[in-house]
């Protein structure tokens, strides 16, 4: 039996097992933080998206009539129904308008009249995503999540690279 347990000792036969045991755990380490940064990532791209889609829904609204700003309000709240796939806050699935601010111009100047309101900013409310596979101790999760968008509409004719002219008639 002695005889036994010394060749034991004197093995080398699978002593790569104990250095692959240690491995793996950083592996899968490193992979579940890659998954959850990915599902955080594309969360960002989700709410991104509304964004820019209702900010231009809204900025097809602004012609300059009395009733603009109300109906660029609209149409960014509810001409476009946006669905989060990765989000897992118990919010429910649907994207929803936080704010929509009017502007002159591009550097931001108020909007004080459906008149001169040629521009509309939208900001998403901000989601939360908590992580599938590094929930250490329910500590760490996505924070909120948001996203703004600008948009205005232009004359396409004069902005075109290739036409490199600019004819308003």
């Amino acid at each position: 039996m002695a005889k036994r347990i010394a060749s034991l000792f004197r093995s080398t036969e699978g002593a790569v097992a104990p250095t692959v045991a240690l491995a793996l755990v950083g592996l899968i380490a490193v992979g579940g933080i890659a998954f959850d940064y990915a599902r955080m990532v594309g969360m960002h791209s989700e709410l991104q998206n509304a964004a820019d889609q209702a900010a231009l829904a809204a900025a097809t609204q602004l012609d300059g009539r009395p009733d603009a700003r109300d109906r660029a309000e609209a149409a960014a709240s509810n001409l476009v129904s946006n669905i989060t796939r990765l989000s897992n806050d118990d919010n429910g699935a649907y994207v929803t308008i936080e704010t929509v601010v009017f502007y002159q111009d591009e550097a931001k100047t108020p909007a004080t009249s459906d008149a001169d309101a040629r521009f509309a900013e939208v900001t998403v409310d901000g989601r939360m995503v908590r992580y599938a596979l590094t929930p250490i101790v329910s500590l760490f999760n996505s924070g909120n999540i948001d996203a703004v968008a600008m948009a205005g509409l232009g004359s396409a004719l004069c902005k075109v690279p290739p036409v490199m002219m600019c004819n308003p008639n």
